[in-house]
């Protein structure tokens, strides 16, 4: 929804302010608002234009043309303009392949007979002149949708995801798009998908749309620029994927006040997740938006920008870095992050120079700097520490891996996945693991650390020492504010639309403390890039008044090795796991389960198994351990949750 579809409008003085909870509570939000209280309220934000219509394209002396899905964005003059026959789309194919510059514009595609379609099934279809494909499917409507191939986030084939109601996971990282309007509905990512019109024309299946769009796979939305007639501030503390999605969604929902995002990095926000697995990442590759991006949309970057207090009365928030001052705020989300956890001088004896840790760009330049042809130990062995791990193989000259437990990834994917992932990979690349020890003695001359001396008895030589042993939220600055905050892990506590216990603020990102709708509403500190993101956006449309509560299913991946293990789902508590497939063949699928209920499932070489799983919790399915021994790729239980009869 941009501003030529609509107007721009300033905050409800209500803002959706929260209501202070009882001590430790979760804060209590008042209730969404409704269409009668807009109606009450001339100062409420305007509900969101309708889609356009679809429209009826004239035919003569041609089969009945029954339109299947429009896009949204596609006009009335483009429709009409598109060729309506079969043998008009023969020709517009030939003008295709000749370089006809009059297919820019349009496309018509006889995409199959309709009797060859099936419910659930999705395909490609080829496009003459075009590079790229269009995917046609079939809903469990029965609803025929087409839409671009590739997901926005890494340019999966959303073909070989997983397809749910009006809507398709990818198989990689389990973004989920529209099947009707491509938009997003589940992240990581910044862009939708295109769409295209689909008509049955006599027994065939018809694909239409503008050429462009079949090639540029990403559709970037619209967005509202600020406007001089608003009065409303909504500064937002964290340059993280949750401060830019909470700032496009703003500007996406026609908010047109200012929006100032406070990052503490010289760099616009970027794809933290590569970090680990690309040390050596160009900080300009890896930006989620460019500076002009945000420039253009009149979202006011500042970068270097460190928060030194924010006082709740006045609505000011004071920062230090580039500039010095204090900025005032109608409306303020806090998605500050989280921060590594550091090893204490008093406990390594000293200040150490070559002690890294692995948070910001700058972290990641320095540690590949300094370990690349040397000899590194790692501290941890969890998702950063193997990650890092593996990506020294073959530019370090040895690899230690000093570990609390007894293999890697043992808290996150249990036992027997991580024997196989030391075993079949790391064991295999050289790299040295020591399991079940902790540090007892550091030594080393001129802040220089040389060894460290194990609880077995073992030392361990070295040119750099990384410490991978875990993040807190970074709310430090918080700590003795009237936020309320969780009183052992200090993380920010909010409710399902990320409102906390004072007015007009809320949070988002790794900092908070949330309700887990896909499990029973648990509370907890998820640092996923998928939930971030989606708590990103749920703050925004709770700040215009469009509140909804954040629904997404955790979802995560780790890749090593060129080889990604996929994660969804919450494995707090888990008693029994149930794996299919194979481990020393690295090709399995592992589900983590709770009083015999399934809240977690990993896979290797096994998609798009752990994108159906996430999608039939974000249905509200209960999954058993006798349906997955029964059913352990969940296609037929996925049919079964989604079949709608006709």
């Amino acid at each position: 929804m941009g501003c030529e579809q609509s107007k721009s409008f300033t905050l409800p003085a209500s803002g959706g302010a929260a209501v202070a909870p009882a001590a430790a509570a979760a804060p209590q939000s008042p209730r969404p608002a409704s269409a009668d209280d807009n109606n009450k309220n001339n100062n409420s934000p305007p509900p969101p234009p309708p889609l356009e219509a679809p429209v009826k394209l004239e035919t003569k002396d041609e089969p009945e043309v029954k339109i299947m899905a429009v896009n949204s964005g596609t006009s009335a003059r483009n429709l009409k303009d598109l060729p309506s026959s079969p043998s008009q789309s023969q020709k517009a194919n030939a003008a295709a392949e000749s370089g006809d510059p009059a297919f820019s514009d349009n496309f018509e595609v006889v995409a199959c007979k309709i009797d060859e379609m099936q419910v659930g099934e999705m395909r490609h279809v080829a496009v003459p002149g075009a590079k790229q494909q269009v995917l046609l499917g079939k809903g469990f409507d029965g609803d025929y949708f087409a839409m671009g191939t590739a997901c926005s986030h890494y340019s999966a084939l959303l073909k070989n995801g997983v397809l749910g109601d009006n809507r398709i996971r990818c198989p990689w990282h389990g973004a989920c798009f529209n099947t009707k309007t491509g938009d997003i509905e589940e992240f990581p990512c910044n862009d939708g998908v295109h769409v295209f019109e689909v008509q049955t024309k006599g027994d065939e299946l018809i694909i239409r749309g503008e050429a462009k769009n079949v090639d540029n796979q990403k559709r970037t939305f619209p967005m509202c620029k600020r406007s001089s007639d608003s009065p409303d501030t909504v500064v937002i503390i964290g340059g993280g994927a949750a401060g830019l999605i909470c700032a496009e969604t703003l500007r996406k929902e026609n908010f047109a006040g200012k929006v100032i995002l406070l990052a503490s990095e010289d760099y616009a926000p970027y794809d933290r997740p590569k970090l680990s697995k690309a040390l050596d990442s160009d900080g300009t590759k890896i930006v989620l938006r460019k500076e002009d991006f945000l420039k253009e949309h009149d979202i006011d970057l500042r970068k270097s920008s460190k928060v030194e207090s924010i006082d709740f009365d006045q609505k000011t928030v004071s920062i230090i870095g580039a500039t010095n001052e204090t900025i005032d705020y109608t409306h303020l989300v806090i998605a500050v992050g989280q921060r590594v956890r550091q090893l204490a001088e008093s406990v390594t004896g000293g200040k150490w120079n070559n002690i890294h840790y692995l948070r910001t760009l700058d972290d990641a330049k320095a540690l590949h700097e300094a370990a690349n042809g040397k000899r590194i130990a790692i501290l941890g062995s969890s998702f950063i520490g193997m990650e890092v791990a593996a990506y020294f193989v073959g530019k370090a000259t040895s690899i230690t891996v000093i570990s609390r437990t007894r293999v890697p990834y043992q808290a996150a994917f249990g036992p027997e996945v991580g024997e196989a992932i030391k075993t079949e990979l790391f064991d295999k690349k050289g790299v040295t693991f020591i399991p079940d020890v902790s540090i007892e003695a550091y030594t080393g001359v001129n802040e220089v650390l040389q060894s460290v001396r194990l609880s077995d008895g073992t030392t361990v030589e070295f040119d750099v020492l990384l410490a991978g042993i875990g993040t807190v939220p970074n709310t430090d600055f918080l700590h003795n504010t009237s936020l309320s905050l969780h009183p052992t892990t200090k993380a920010l506590i909010v409710d399902e639309y990320m409102a906390t216990n004072i007015p007009y603020v809320y949070g988002a990102g790794d900092c908070v403390e949330f309700p887990l709708a896909s499990h029973d509403n648990v509370r907890c500190t998820i640092g996923h890039w998928n939930i971030a993101h989606s708590q990103g956006r749920t703050a925004a449309l709770s700040v215009v008044g469009k509140r909804k509560p954040i629904q997404s299913v955790p979802y995560f991946w780790t890749t090593i090795f060129t080889k990604s293990i996929r994660f969804a789902g919450f494995g707090e508590g888990v008693s029994d796991t149930f794996i299919h497939g194979s481990l020393n063949g690295l090709k399995f699928v592992a589900y983590y389960l709770r009083e015999g209920r399934v809240v977690g499932a990993a896979s290797l070489m096994y998609d798009p198994v752990v994108s159906r799983f996430a999608e039939l919790l974000a249905k509200g399915a209960v999954i058993t351990k006798e349906a997955v021994m029964e059913d352990p790729e969940l296609t037929k239980t996925a049919e079964k949750v989604f079949a709608v009869p006709h």
